[in-house]
């Protein structure tokens, strides 16, 4: 039988060990970078709405959900689900935030609403025509489109969550891309109800360093008082600080809800700081918070 040749290998144990690369020998020195993300907007209504004007949209009562079509039931008995003869809908309009808004609401609740069925939803986003505004909810982590890309959807069913009136299922049928000046209405008194799913510009002073969830209070007037109150004043939990001007008795301030991914990047604004704000307003624990979501919202004024 043949011998198969062996390679021997030598390997020197003196041999010198390579050190540490210099990374500034490779690259040059790195130089900030600031990321505008712009927006455009305008204050002159829009003039198209779809089949549907939004404003036509059926608004179920607390804690209800209409659907469309039978079809879409569960099987289930789910407490406050049912049907609604204007549905489904189809409306028309532009996409005033990025569709990337985190929201948790109910789902179907068998006979019993103390049942823990909330459902998680990434990807939610609002839509306005020359009517009005609505609230919808997604469940994709990809956007699809952008703010200021028009949009026309098929409602297959809204929800009330407190107060909250929102597009519970849907689908986007036509996407024309933008973008488009988003429309907004300036505002010197305080939000309400009647102001959910609309977009409004707000000016005022940041009044505390951003929160833990990315709550943020300006305080408007000539003289806005951004003294801190008292830890009696302080939510339930302790978690956020509200200011002077945002005490309930008090007006002239707004609140504003900052995207997590902001604040992640660093994304804050020192006490004192004169901002004008613009975008669409959503119901939250009583309070109606300016949702941002891009930088392109916020101006220093």
């Amino acid at each position: 039988m043949p011998r198969l040749p062996v390679l021997l290998v030598s390997l020197s144990a003196c041999a010198t060990p390579r050190g540490a690369v210099d990374w500034r020998d490779w690259y040059d020195d790195a130089a900030p970078l600031d990321v505008e993300e712009a927006v455009a907007f305008t204050d002159v209504n829009y003039d198209f709405t779809g089949p549907t004007t939004i404003a036509d949209l059926p608004i179920p009562p607390d804690f209800q959900t209409w659907f469309g079509r039978e079809s879409t039931l569960p099987d289930a008995s789910c407490e406050g689900w049912s049907l609604h003869t204007a549905l489904p809908a189809v409306i028309e309009g532009i996409v005033t935030l990025h569709p990337r808004f985190y929201i948790k609401v109910n789902g179907c609740v068998p006979d019993d609403f103390t049942i823990d069925s909330d459902e998680k939803y990434y990807g939610s986003f609002f839509v306005q025509d020359a009517t009005g505004g609505f609230f919808v909810l997604g469940d994709s982590k990809v956007a699809h489109f952008e703010m200021g890309d028009r949009v026309r959807i098929e409602v297959n069913a809204v929800k009330d969550y407190f107060s909250n009136v929102m597009i519970a299922a849907h689908e986007v049928t036509v996407v024309t891309r933008g973008p488009e000046p988003i429309y907004y209405q300036p505002v010197d008194r305080l939000l309400g109800p009647s102001d959910v799913g609309e977009v409004f510009r707000v000016t005022g002073t940041v009044a505390n360093p951003i929160g833990t969830f990315g709550e943020v209070y300006l305080c408007a007037g000539p003289d806005p008082d951004t003294t801190l109150m008292p830890d009696l004043d302080r939510d339930e939990d302790g978690g956020e600080i509200v200011p002077a001007c945002a005490h309930r008795s008090q007006t002239g301030w707004y609140k504003l809800s900052i995207d997590i991914e902001l604040a992640r990047r660093g994304v804050a604004w020192p006490v004192g700081t004169p901002l004008e704000v613009t975008g669409p307003v959503l119901e939250s624990f009583g309070d109606y918070p300016v949702i941002v979501m891009r930088l392109g919202q916020i101006t220093e004024r």
